[in-house]
């Protein structure tokens, strides 16, 4: 009996430690990019403190879990880049885009996950319903150069950074689908469930631009 609880408290200390993660760890595997924080507009490098606007989705570190790791450690997205960002020691690391880290769980329960969608909106994106119709949200952010004032009547305008609205997608067990404006359009990417999604779409009055209609969407897709 008791080399029974003495394995059975080795293969829980085991089992423990293969789930933590540690800040130092994902910086031994990330990489040091020393244009982080500055954008090479092709003539000069800007620093982003001297850009109007953040290139990320939240200004701060904050901190997230690891995959299905009970280890938290402090992360920042670059949603400009599409990067994910790490601080380890006052120096700031990209995490490298791979399947070792293919999901951030923040405290808030919003999650950032990895996805190759094999075209130009490949990367990270924040799942808003999981299942095998995931809701999933990119988040873009723009660099819009420096315009110089033509003349001294009318002012230039300084490099800034833009945030666009949120693009929204389906990820079936087939593909990707983007959420369109219209409801007979996405009603049309569903011919299996072309009747019964029309009849939800109409009842529950969903609007294709609101995050919580789509989450009610992505539980009726998975019912």
């Amino acid at each position: 009996m008791k080399i029974f609880f003495t394995l059975l408290s080795l293969l829980t200390v085991l089992a423990l430690q293969a789930q933590q993660i540690s800040v130092s760890e994902i910086a031994r595997n990330a990489k040091w990019d020393k244009l982080i924080d500055e954008v090479n507009n092709g003539k000069q490098k800007i620093k982003y403190s001297d850009i109007d606007g953040i290139p990320y989705y939240s200004a701060g570190f904050a901190n997230a879990r690891v995959g299905d790791t009970s280890s938290s450690v402090p992360i920042r997205y670059n949603t400009f880049l599409d990067t994910v960002e790490i601080v380890a020691n006052n120096d700031v690391y990209e995490i490298p885009r791979e399947e070792s880290y293919p999901k951030f769980t923040f405290e808030d329960g919003k999650t950032l996950v990895l996805v190759n969608t094999r075209d130009e909106f490949a990367g990270y994106f924040f799942e808003i319903v999981s299942g095998k119709n995931r809701i999933l949200k990119k988040v873009i952010t723009k660099f819009h150069d420096a315009v110089p004032a033509p003349n001294t009547m009318i002012p230039g305008t300084p490099a800034k950074f833009e945030t666009l609205k949120p693009i929204y997608f389906i990820k079936t067990e087939d593909g990707m689908v983007r959420i369109p404006k219209n409801t007979k359009d996405l009603v049309g990417s569903f011919p299996a469930q072309k009747e019964a999604l029309n009849d939800f779409l109409k009842n529950n009055k969903i609007k294709l631009n609101s995050e919580p209609d789509l989450v009610k969407l992505g539980k009726f897709l998975n019912q």
